[in-house]
């Protein structure tokens, strides 16, 4: 394994949901956050040391609102292209192997023209759009990524992955 990332999204403030999630796991190298009060992991210096941080924000931020913040970020790690955004609809269809999104609150994953999107859920309450909460694990290695979607308690859901083309 080559990193260890825990995707976040839309915790809205929520300090008990996201602290609880980032303790769930261990040996986490990344941390993503899809926005919508993304200035929470500011709030967790314990838990966000020595992890890179990536954060895009949400569709009400000031920054987002103004242009003065990137909505979208890219990174590539061991190879793979990831892309991060909150609103998927800001999305350029540029070549990425992994979009990763929030906003919609709803858990999901699934694969178009040979991209694979990745929604984590929500951290915002008990539930959110009828949604309960939940993460998002992944495990990038060079030739996969082992995707875990997972609940408040941390356990998973569903797994998917991706694989090299």
């Amino acid at each position: 394994m080559v990193a260890k990332i825990i995707v976040l999204s839309d915790s809205h403030k929520n300090q008990k949901l996201l602290r609880k999630s980032i303790c769930n796991e261990t040996s986490l190298t990344h941390i993503f956050h899809l926005g919508d009060n993304y200035e929470d992991l500011d709030d967790n210096i314990d838990l966000i040391q020595n992890k890179q941080i990536m954060k895009v924000p949400g569709i009400f931020h000031p920054g987002y609102i103004n242009k003065k913040l990137p909505t979208i970020l890219k990174t590539s790690i061991a190879d793979w292209k990831f892309t991060l955004l909150h609103n998927l609809e800001d999305w350029t269809f540029e070549y990425s192997d992994l979009v990763l999104f929030g906003h919609i609150h709803k858990q999901q994953f699934f694969q178009k023209d040979e991209v694979s999107f990745l929604n984590p859920g929500h951290l915002k309450g008990d539930r959110s759009r009828s949604q309960p909460p939940g993460y998002a694990v992944l495990e990038v290695s060079n030739d996969k990524i082992d995707i875990k979607l997972k609940n408040i308690k941390g356990n998973v859901l569903t797994n998917h992955q991706v694989k090299r083309r």
